[in-house]
């Protein structure tokens, strides 16, 4: 997202946020809060989800560091979506919306950045409404398990799922997690995932491919 800016503008930037830390399981972002505060997230894992009032949980998203997140509200202004909570101790920077302005002034591109962004997510959400309505468990499950091994193979060099229950997938996946271990384990004998320990290994050509066969 920065990549553009000078080594100048970096350090006027630098000068805007403020660094901070959180620890395992607490609120960065609470639904409906007003916000005027984006956030950086610079190291460890984060859950984007809703809750309702009976206390179900809808697990949205998980982000990994190189991620932000909160810019909706400093957008249009309205309260915030969705609960944001650390799924694991997290540093990040804090980058409030007069703030943003100033960044965007120092490199326009910055706005194509958030834009983008914001399109990335509506594709996403787009993406599993049509999972949900369409394809069965199977489908969603892979799909799940794709994008998180995919983001892990682009920011860490490796295919892995890691961090995530078999409850967490299914969340994601809209299904229960007796499904979503059936799935896993029927994948893992086909030899499309590997599980080592607490990890998932992930095929990426052969679960594209299983995909794109059903």
């Amino acid at each position: 997202m920065f990549a553009d800016l000078s080594a100048e503008d970096i350090d006027t930037f630098a000068d805007m946020v403020q660094y901070r830390t959180y620890p395992k399981n607490s609120f960065i972002v609470n639904q409906n809060d007003i916000g005027s505060t984006m956030y950086l997230l610079v190291s460890g894992r984060v859950k984007v989800s809703l809750a309702s009032p009976d206390g179900k949980e809808l697990a949205l998203n998980y982000l990994e560091a190189p991620a932000h997140f909160g810019e909706m509200s400093l957008v249009d202004a309205e309260p915030r979506s969705a609960d944001v909570i650390a799924v694991t101790d997290v540093e990040l920077f804090s980058l409030d919306a007069k703030d943003l302005s100033s960044a965007i002034q120092l490199n326009p591109r910055l706005a194509l950045s958030l834009i983008a962004t914001l399109s990335r997510r509506l594709r996403h959400t787009i993406a599993r409404l049509e999972d949900m309505a369409f394809h069965d468990a199977t489908h969603r499950v892979m799909r799940v398990l794709l994008n998180v091994a995919t983001a892990s193979y682009e920011t860490r060099g490796v295919p892995v799922i890691q961090g995530l229950t078999h409850y967490d997938i299914a969340t994601l996946a809209g299904t229960s997690r007796e499904t979503a271990s059936r799935i896993i384990s029927n994948l893992a004998k086909e030899g499309v995932v590997a599980t080592k320990g607490r990890k998932i290994v992930v095929d990426l050509i052969k679960l594209r491919e299983r995909l794109e066969g059903q």
